[in-house]
């Protein structure tokens, strides 16, 4: 193999070798803990339906962001939980909870994945207890 075939093989290698360790990095990447997390912003349910449903440009500021809400549970499957105003939520599962009763309100957080237009919801997940009367947090 002459020199210039060897410096080939060895920046593709280079190169094979970097993308390996980015597609791990991304792969690898640890679970966000939102319970650990500060709430950015501090809400009603309807309030935060309304930012999303709007769909301008204010919208984005709640993508991806970890948002408390004074909520009022409509149901509770003990995977997610649906408030009234149109908010359902998908559990952290690293955190344990309670089953929550229709009609308790609640302080919650989690994190903002985004706003279905076909059922008018606003999507989160990471869902936490912030506040529970009956457990005395």
């Amino acid at each position: 193999m002459d020199k210039n075939k060897m410096k080939t093989v060895a920046a593709l290698g280079l190169c094979v070798g970097v993308l390996a360790v980015i597609v791990w990095s991304q792969i690898e990447r640890p679970h966000r803990d939102v319970a650990a997390e500060p709430a950015q912003f501090k809400m009603v349910a309807q309030e935060l339906v309304g930012f999303m449903a709007s769909g301008d440009s204010s919208a984005v500021q709640y993508l991806n962001a970890v948002v408390e809400l004074y909520a009022v549970v409509q149901a509770d499957d003990g995977t997610r939980a649906s408030f009234e105003g149109g908010v359902v939520a998908a559990w952290d599962t690293l955190q344990p909870h309670r089953p929550l009763d229709p009609g308790e309100l609640l302080r919650v957080k989690g994190r903002v994945t985004g706003y279905d237009d076909l059922f008018e919801e606003v999507r989160m997940d990471g869902l936490v207890l912030v506040h529970d009367p009956d457990a005395g947090l």
